[in-house]
């Protein structure tokens, strides 16, 4: 902001020169013009006697004191009569009239049509990630936001950090008030968008309700999922809320399905798994023993896939390749479902992946509905994607597919 306004400051003092200059410049060529004008009268005159002394019309005595008087009358001429001076300085008095109108008339039409307001808002979101970031500054931001959606109601982005400021804040009513503002403002076919506003809305009527989830809430949050089966929020809270109200096997299967959706190095797994095993402990021997059953009781996911090679890439495959075939899940964890390395040196290959791969028991292939076999021939020797690697995928597979086929067909830039 400080840079902004110095800006404003400094063309305010550039329009100040050139407002100034055309008096001054007016005042110092007024007076050069007199005294030249002077001086050429007082020539031609001095020049008329000389002629009329030398044709005979004009004595010595009458030239000599004809010549004294044109002196004086030059002498006299450049003193500038005060009413001159008064002629000349006539309208001086409009140069700060009119830079007082400048300045005030450019801020208020700035602040008015100009976009002070969003430069103010963009300083202050790159400030909020800094230490130095008070709750001032937070209260400004809000209030400048506010004002944008006053002047643009259909500013989504605008509502969406009220709403998360607010709620970061504890303004859990305000935060409601943001997110509704974004779900009044989302075109209809924009449905993950949708599920996001949503999960947030419910997560702060949540909170404002003192951490109780009414039926309307609730309601909320199955359509949330309805729409994105693996939106985290809506996960996470409903597994809050079934453990606040003692529902702890609910909350034990949110949190699972939550706890495969996130990469094992997220920070917030730990806590997850921490949540399922603390609502585990909640449950009687016969519960824990019924919930392993019907966890062991769940269809195992298998799919036979079949690789082979496209004709135009065998040239550049090395013998003995390092070949990795892995399934992901279309919509959800980076990481791998199921993962199975071969040392091949013939085409085609076939192998099956299902729930044994899985790295993470939460994080196998029956836990999602779609997958997406890949595989990959690493020059490297190593899983992850490289520049150089040759690769190929089956494209979105149902889980219940129980055969697939990839060709490996496209060289990793």
């Amino acid at each position: 902001m400080s840079m902004l306004w110095l800006g404003v400051v400094l063309l305010i003092a550039l329009a100040a020169v050139f407002l100034f200059i055309p008096f001054i410049l007016r005042l110092s060529r007024g007076e050069l013009i007199r005294e030249q004008n002077n001086v050429d009268i007082y020539k031609s005159q001095l020049e008329e006697l000389a002629a009329e002394k030398e044709a005979g019309n004009v004595s010595e005595g009458d030239y000599d004191a004809l010549v004294v008087e044109v002196k004086r009358n030059l002498l006299s001429d450049t003193r500038v009569p005060a009413k001159a001076l008064e002629n000349e300085k006539a309208g001086r008095w409009m140069a700060p009239f009119l830079f007082i109108l400048t300045a005030i008339s450019s801020v208020l039409l700035y602040s008015h049509l100009g976009f002070e307001n969003e430069v103010a808002i963009a300083d202050l979101l790159k400030q909020s990630n800094s230490v130095e970031f008070t709750k001032e500054d937070s209260q400004e931001l809000l209030t400048r936001l506010k004002d944008k959606t006053k002047k643009e109601p259909k500013d989504i982005e605008s509502w969406y950090l009220q709403g998360r400021i607010h709620f970061e804040m504890a303004n859990y009513a305000e935060s409601v008030k943001g997110f509704n503002g974004v779900l009044a403002n989302l075109p209809n076919d924009a449905k993950e968008d949708q599920a996001v506003a949503m999960a947030q809305l419910a997560q702060a009527k949540f909170f404002a309700a003192d951490r109780k989830l009414d039926a309307a809430t609730q309601s909320l949050l199955q359509a949330t999922l309805e729409i994105n089966p693996q939106e985290t929020t809506a996960l996470g809270l409903l597994g809050v809320a079934a453990f606040d109200s003692k529902d702890f096997m609910n909350a034990i299967k949110y949190w699972q399905r939550l706890l495969a959706l996130i990469p094992a190095t997220n920070p917030n797994a730990r806590a997850i798994q921490g949540g399922i095993d603390k609502a585990m402990s909640q449950l009687k021997p016969e519960q824990v023993a019924a919930f392993k059953a019907k966890q062991l009781a769940k269809p195992v996911a298998s799919i036979m896939v079949t690789v082979d090679l496209s004709k135009e890439i065998i040239a550049q495959v090395p013998e003995n390749a390092d070949l990795f075939i892995l399934a992901k899940a279309a919509s959800g964890p980076p990481m791998p479902l199921a993962v199975k390395r071969l040392n091949n040196n013939t085409w085609p290959v076939t192998v099956v992946l299902d729930d044994s791969m899985a790295m993470m028991p939460a994080l196998k292939m029956s836990n999602f509905d779609k997958v997406i076999i890949t595989a990959r021939i690493s020059k490297s020797g190593v899983g992850n994607a490289k520049p150089g690697d040759i690769q190929g995928n089956s494209g979105v597979l149902a889980i219940s597919a129980k055969k697939a086929n990839v060709l490996i067909d496209e060289i990793i830039k």
